[in-house]
Protein backbone atom coordinates (compact mmCIF):
# COMPACT_ATOMS: atom_id res chain seq x y z
CA UNK A 1 0.00 0.00 0.00
CA UNK A 2 1.18 3.50 -0.80
CA UNK A 3 1.09 6.54 1.45
CA UNK A 4 -2.46 7.97 1.73
CA UNK A 5 -3.13 11.12 -0.28
CA UNK A 6 -4.04 13.07 2.84
CA UNK A 7 -0.64 12.34 4.36
CA UNK A 8 1.19 13.28 1.16
CA UNK A 9 -0.79 16.51 0.94
CA UNK A 10 0.06 17.37 4.54
CA UNK A 11 3.76 16.69 3.99
CA UNK A 12 3.74 18.90 0.92
CA UNK A 13 2.02 21.72 2.82
CA UNK A 14 4.49 21.40 5.70
CA UNK A 15 7.46 21.44 3.33
CA UNK A 16 6.18 24.57 1.61
CA UNK A 17 5.48 26.31 4.92
CA UNK A 18 8.90 25.56 6.33
CA UNK A 19 10.47 26.65 3.04
CA UNK A 20 8.72 30.02 3.41
CA UNK A 21 9.74 30.41 7.06
CA UNK A 22 13.44 29.57 6.78
CA UNK A 23 14.23 30.90 3.31
CA UNK A 24 17.07 33.42 3.43
CA UNK A 25 17.83 32.90 7.11
CA UNK A 26 21.46 32.22 8.00
CA UNK A 27 20.87 30.73 11.44
CA UNK A 28 17.90 28.50 12.27
CA UNK A 29 17.37 26.60 15.51
CA UNK A 30 14.67 24.10 16.39
CA UNK A 31 13.45 23.76 19.97
CA UNK A 32 13.87 20.00 19.99
CA UNK A 33 12.31 17.58 22.47
CA UNK A 34 12.57 14.30 20.63
CA UNK A 35 8.79 14.20 20.44
CA UNK A 36 6.86 13.50 17.27
CA UNK A 37 6.22 17.10 16.20
CA UNK A 38 9.77 18.39 16.74
CA UNK A 39 11.28 15.34 15.04
CA UNK A 40 9.00 15.79 12.04
CA UNK A 41 10.01 19.45 11.80
CA UNK A 42 13.67 18.47 12.03
CA UNK A 43 13.29 15.98 9.17
CA UNK A 44 11.85 18.65 6.90
CA UNK A 45 13.83 21.71 8.00
CA UNK A 46 17.32 20.20 7.99
CA UNK A 47 17.02 19.73 4.20
CA UNK A 48 16.25 23.41 3.75
CA UNK A 49 18.60 25.25 6.10
CA UNK A 50 21.62 24.90 8.35
CA UNK A 51 19.53 23.58 11.22
CA UNK A 52 20.64 23.21 14.81
CA UNK A 53 18.39 21.29 17.20
CA UNK A 54 18.50 22.77 20.70
CA UNK A 55 17.30 20.73 23.67
CA UNK A 56 16.57 22.45 27.00
CA UNK A 57 16.14 20.28 30.04
CA UNK A 58 17.56 18.68 33.14
CA UNK A 59 20.55 16.52 32.23
CA UNK A 60 18.72 13.30 33.13
CA UNK A 61 15.45 14.30 31.40
CA UNK A 62 13.63 12.39 28.66
CA UNK A 63 14.14 15.26 26.21
CA UNK A 64 17.90 15.28 26.73
CA UNK A 65 18.06 11.51 26.30
CA UNK A 66 16.02 11.81 23.12
CA UNK A 67 18.30 14.57 21.84
CA UNK A 68 21.37 12.41 22.42
CA UNK A 69 19.70 9.53 20.58
CA UNK A 70 18.81 11.78 17.63
CA UNK A 71 22.39 13.02 17.48
CA UNK A 72 23.76 9.49 17.52
CA UNK A 73 21.26 7.69 15.30
CA UNK A 74 19.65 10.35 13.08
CA UNK A 75 22.80 12.44 12.64
CA UNK A 76 21.09 15.65 13.83
CA UNK A 77 23.25 18.56 14.94
CA UNK A 78 22.19 18.99 18.58
CA UNK A 79 23.06 21.51 21.28
CA UNK A 80 22.04 20.98 24.90
CA UNK A 81 20.96 23.63 27.41
CA UNK A 82 21.02 22.09 30.86
CA UNK A 83 18.52 23.59 33.28
CA UNK A 84 18.83 23.78 37.05
CA UNK A 85 16.50 25.02 39.79
CA UNK A 86 17.79 28.58 39.78
CA UNK A 87 17.50 29.01 36.03
CA UNK A 88 14.03 27.45 35.84
CA UNK A 89 12.68 29.74 38.55
CA UNK A 90 14.30 32.76 36.92
CA UNK A 91 12.68 31.95 33.58
CA UNK A 92 9.33 31.25 35.21
CA UNK A 93 9.37 34.62 36.94
CA UNK A 94 10.29 36.40 33.72
CA UNK A 95 7.42 34.74 31.81
CA UNK A 96 4.90 35.44 34.57
CA UNK A 97 5.97 39.07 34.86
CA UNK A 98 5.72 39.79 31.15
CA UNK A 99 2.60 37.70 30.42
CA UNK A 100 0.06 38.07 33.22
CA UNK A 101 -2.73 36.35 31.28
CA UNK A 102 -0.98 33.01 30.98
CA UNK A 103 -2.19 30.14 33.13
CA UNK A 104 0.36 28.33 35.33
CA UNK A 105 0.23 25.33 32.96
CA UNK A 106 1.00 27.57 30.00
CA UNK A 107 3.88 29.19 31.86
CA UNK A 108 5.36 25.76 32.53
CA UNK A 109 5.00 24.83 28.87
CA UNK A 110 6.98 27.87 27.75
CA UNK A 111 9.95 27.53 30.12
CA UNK A 112 12.04 25.14 27.96
CA UNK A 113 11.26 27.19 24.86
CA UNK A 114 12.35 30.41 26.55
CA UNK A 115 15.60 28.69 27.55
CA UNK A 116 16.22 27.79 23.90
CA UNK A 117 15.53 31.37 22.83
CA UNK A 118 17.98 32.68 25.42
CA UNK A 119 20.65 30.28 24.15
CA UNK A 120 20.16 31.25 20.47
CA UNK A 121 19.55 35.02 20.35
CA UNK A 122 20.81 35.33 16.77
CA UNK A 123 18.75 32.43 15.41
CA UNK A 124 15.27 32.13 14.01
CA UNK A 125 13.65 29.52 16.27
CA UNK A 126 11.26 26.83 15.04
CA UNK A 127 8.87 25.20 17.47
CA UNK A 128 6.50 22.25 17.22
CA UNK A 129 3.67 23.94 19.14
CA UNK A 130 0.35 23.38 17.42
CA UNK A 131 -0.15 19.64 17.78
CA UNK A 132 -2.12 19.93 21.03
CA UNK A 133 -4.94 22.30 21.98
CA UNK A 134 -3.56 25.05 24.16
CA UNK A 135 -4.19 28.34 25.89
CA UNK A 136 -4.90 30.96 23.20
CA UNK A 137 -2.54 33.31 25.03
CA UNK A 138 0.39 31.01 24.21
CA UNK A 139 -0.05 31.75 20.52
CA UNK A 140 0.07 35.47 21.27
CA UNK A 141 3.33 34.99 23.18
CA UNK A 142 4.87 32.84 20.46
CA UNK A 143 3.94 35.28 17.70
CA UNK A 144 5.10 38.24 19.74
CA UNK A 145 8.50 36.63 20.35
CA UNK A 146 8.91 35.82 16.68
CA UNK A 147 8.93 32.03 16.98
CA UNK A 148 8.38 30.11 13.75
CA UNK A 149 5.40 27.78 14.22
CA UNK A 150 4.67 25.86 11.01
CA UNK A 151 2.24 23.36 12.57
CA UNK A 152 0.31 26.16 14.22
CA UNK A 153 0.22 28.05 10.93
CA UNK A 154 -1.19 25.07 9.06
CA UNK A 155 -3.63 23.87 11.71
CA UNK A 156 -5.57 27.14 11.96
CA UNK A 157 -6.56 26.39 15.56
CA UNK A 158 -7.61 22.81 14.73
CA UNK A 159 -4.73 20.62 15.93
CA UNK A 160 -3.74 17.84 13.58
CA UNK A 161 -4.47 14.24 14.59
CA UNK A 162 -1.36 12.66 16.05
CA UNK A 163 -1.80 9.76 13.62
CA UNK A 164 -1.38 12.16 10.69
CA UNK A 165 1.95 13.43 11.98
CA UNK A 166 3.07 9.87 12.69
CA UNK A 167 2.30 8.72 9.16
CA UNK A 168 3.93 11.83 7.72
CA UNK A 169 7.14 11.18 9.66
CA UNK A 170 7.19 7.52 8.62
CA UNK A 171 6.65 8.50 4.97
CA UNK A 172 9.76 10.69 5.23
CA UNK A 173 11.82 7.80 6.55
CA UNK A 174 11.54 7.98 10.33
CA UNK A 175 11.77 4.51 11.90
CA UNK A 176 8.39 3.32 13.16
CA UNK A 177 9.61 2.99 16.75
CA UNK A 178 10.64 6.65 16.75
CA UNK A 179 7.30 7.72 15.27
CA UNK A 180 5.41 5.90 18.03
CA UNK A 181 6.99 7.92 20.85
CA UNK A 182 4.42 8.84 23.52
CA UNK A 183 3.40 12.45 23.96
CA UNK A 184 4.88 14.29 26.93
CA UNK A 185 4.30 17.87 28.00
CA UNK A 186 7.19 20.33 27.66
CA UNK A 187 7.71 20.53 31.43
CA UNK A 188 7.59 16.74 31.82
CA UNK A 189 9.95 16.12 28.93
CA UNK A 190 12.40 18.72 30.19
CA UNK A 191 12.32 17.18 33.68
CA UNK A 192 11.51 20.45 35.45
CA UNK A 193 8.26 19.58 37.22
CA UNK A 194 9.94 19.04 40.57
CA UNK A 195 11.57 22.46 40.31
CA UNK A 196 8.18 24.04 39.65
CA UNK A 197 6.82 22.81 42.96
CA UNK A 198 8.90 25.61 44.48
CA UNK A 199 6.60 28.40 45.48
CA UNK A 200 6.65 31.50 43.32
CA UNK A 201 4.96 34.93 43.33
CA UNK A 202 1.72 33.71 41.72
CA UNK A 203 1.52 30.54 43.82
CA UNK A 204 1.22 32.28 47.16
Amino acid sequence: MGTPRGVLRFVEQLEHRIDDLVSGRDHVALAYSGGLSSTLLAMVARKRCDLECVVAGVESSEDVRAGKAAKAHLDYRVRFVYLDLEEVLRIREDIETSNRRLSPISVRSLIPLRAVLKETPDHAVLTGFGLQRMDANIETVLRGRGFLCPLMDLSRNRPFPRALLREAAISLGLPVEWARVAHRSPATGAGINDFLLTRGPRDR
